[in-house]
């Protein structure tokens, strides 16, 4: 028997709870740009860090302040994973997919700070375009980073070469 699936490509918006909060994703997995689509990677790392809060691996007092970028955050769900840790984010994509992710940010923020206001656990989490060859982009998201993260981030062998740069 297979096992039910939180996404399909016809699921407008995930569900998913992760360090004690409800956040709601949307996507479009119809859509041409693979960034649309909330991926089980970004989910499984997230799941990640919360294993490894209670183990104190990844917690907020050893992680509180830290700058974190996410490349390729698509959807934005590595993202608030390492800002529900105290990180500060900035969760990247290209132009196309920005806007979906900026929603996905204002909503999600706005759930976790009004159920808990006085939260000093969260950090932050800000949307910013980036193309990995501009040094515009580069510059304007403001280096340097405590901690570089990403999941499915290439899915194109013709990324591949910015990659190893």
């Amino acid at each position: 028997m297979e096992a039910e699936r939180l996404n399909s490509p016809s699921t407008s918006v995930i569900t998913f709870e992760v360090l004690g909060h409800q956040l709601h994703f949307s996507q479009d997995p119809n859509s041409k740009h693979l960034g649309t689509t909330v991926w089980d990677t970004s989910m499984v790392f997230a799941k990640f860090l919360e294993k490894n809060c209670r183990k104190g691996r990844f917690c907020p007092s050893k992680l509180k302040g830290k700058r974190v970028i996410e490349l390729g955050a698509g959807c934005g769900v590595a993202g608030f994973g390492m800002a529900l840790l105290g990180c500060d984010v900035v969760s990247t994509d290209q132009i196309e997919v920005v806007p979906l992710l900026r929603r996905n940010v204002e909503r999600n923020t706005s759930r976790i700070l009004q159920m808990n206001s006085c939260s000093d656990s969260f950090g932050s989490i800000k949307v910013a375009e980036l193309d990995w060859g501009n040094e515009d982009h580069i510059k304007a998201v403001g280096p340097p980073f405590d901690y570089v993260i990403g999941t499915d981030v290439v899915s194109s062998p013709d990324a591949y070469i910015l990659v190893v740069t």
